[in-house]
């Protein structure tokens, strides 16, 4: 900067613009963009050669994730690699996944938070909590025309009923979109509390350090799931705030796309770099709907314990870090698991899937009421919806478990107003 004058200009410009006949341009110095590694989505990997170093405490623990380990892997450009891993051994750390990187009991409830607001302000702590609702997430553009996202999430536990997280990570938003409201719980170790001056609440938010651990396999845990199932199973005013909730997210979606269209949506989700779920209304035939068929495709049986998928032979969790499974005991409970097609002129959809509670609302009944009705009965409300023209609400996202499968959920399904229909299609 020693040769520049202070009559001249320093701007910042793209390395494309500039031109070996550009004049009057002296190149004072090149900003690097930071790279993020996306070609490694994926829960398998290994790493190579790489080298084993104490952390520095004071530098490691404030600006990076926190780990039980005093030591950190580092990795050399020229030594080292980082590899998608196939071997079938790796399913022996899978329950690795559930286990958080904080001791069970350290963190706040939601009550001290809010309780505790002025003297936790700007504070980084840890949170177990239980997923109430998962909002679509805003795309916006920075000043300096960088891409970014927005997601909040809202907790809830045994002492408070709402309560805000908020995630601006990519990764991390996409793996908010495996989470189930009312089922999934989650342990956020080291996120970044403060007093929110517009809404005059405490919310909470994901930095560079947060991990959070999807349903942990800890006691405390299972407590919080049980207190979940058994207080919203009678919590009727809670249940009709949940779908107001609900609906309100609903109508942030404005996107209308024919079923090819969702299929070159599907296609460009399936790269190697993790992509933000995709939301769309479609006007189309319910063309597959086999609820009167066998039960056993429509219905699932989940640990009531833990929110495992119970095998329906057995009727015992396979969970072996949980409680029931550990007593030998059947404490399940039975929960919609549809797929169904959507069909229009362009194309058909396949294997869309219906959670429990759209599932509820599509069929106008409970889980408990289906399994008791006759196959009749099964048919005729089969007959209501299937090959007729629907509104459709979905949400695209790649699936936790397989980064190449893009899976498609239903988030609301009924049959479609004709007038609504064309003035949204004209």
């Amino acid at each position: 900067m020693s040769g520049i004058s202070s009559e001249q200009t320093v701007r910042r410009k793209k390395i494309e613009v500039l031109h070996p006949s550009s004049m009057n341009v002296i190149v004072v110095g090149v900003i690097l963009g930071k790279s993020e590694i996306r070609g490694l989505a994926s829960r398998k990997i290994q790493v190579e050669n790489p080298l084993v170093r104490t952390k520095d405490m004071e530098s490691d623990e404030r600006y990076k994730p926190c780990t039980p380990s005093p030591y950190k892997l580092v990795i050399s450009e020229n030594h080292s690699a980082v590899e998608l891993y196939t071997g079938s051994d790796i399913k022996q750390l899978f329950p690795l996944q559930h286990l958080p990187t904080k001791e069970s009991h350290d963190f706040y409830t939601l009550s001290d938070i809010m309780v505790n607001g002025q003297n936790l302000n700007n504070e980084v702590i840890n949170i177990l909590a239980v997923i109430r609702m998962v909002s679509v997430p805003k795309a916006f553009v920075t000043k300096d025309n960088r891409q970014g996202s927005r997601c909040e999430v809202t907790l809830f536990d045994d002492t408070t009923a709402a309560f805000s997280l908020i995630l601006w990570d990519k990764e991390m938003i996409t793996l908010a979109q495996s989470w189930a409201a009312r089922e999934t719980v989650i342990f956020a170790a080291d996120v970044r509390v403060s007093f929110d001056r517009f809404r005059q609440t405490m919310v909470a938010t994901a930095i560079s350090r947060t991990i959070i651990t999807t349903n942990p396999n800890t006691h405390e845990a299972q407590v919080l799931f049980t207190y979940a199932k058994d207080y919203y199973s009678s919590a009727t005013a809670e249940d009709e705030l949940l779908m107001k909730s609900n609906q309100e997210d609903l109508l942030s979606i404005k996107d209308i796309c024919t079923i090819e269209q969702l299929k070159e949506k599907q296609t460009s989700l399936q790269t190697s770099e993790p992509q933000l779920p995709m939301c769309a209304i479609t006007f189309a035939f319910l063309t597959s709907f086999n609820i009167d068929d066998d039960s056993r495709k429509v219905t699932t049986l989940r640990c009531s314990q833990c929110n495992t998928t119970v095998d329906q032979d057995i009727g015992v969790c396979s969970n072996q870090n949980c409680n029931s499974a550990l007593l030998n005991e059947g404490n399940v409970v039975t929960m919609f698991d549809l797929r169904v097609d959507f069909s229009d002129h362009t194309g058909t959809l396949k294997g869309c899937w219906v959670s429990h509670l759209s599932a509820e609302k599509m069929l106008g009944c409970t889980v408990e009421e289906f399994t008791c009705m006759t196959d009749s009965q099964k048919t005729e409300i089969k007959w209501k919806l299937l090959l007729e023209r629907c509104k459709v609400y979905v949400k695209m996202n790649l699936s936790m478990l397989n980064n190449t499968v893009v899976r498609v959920k239903v988030l609301s399904c009924e049959l479609a107003d004709p007038e609504e229909m064309l003035k949204c299609l004209l």
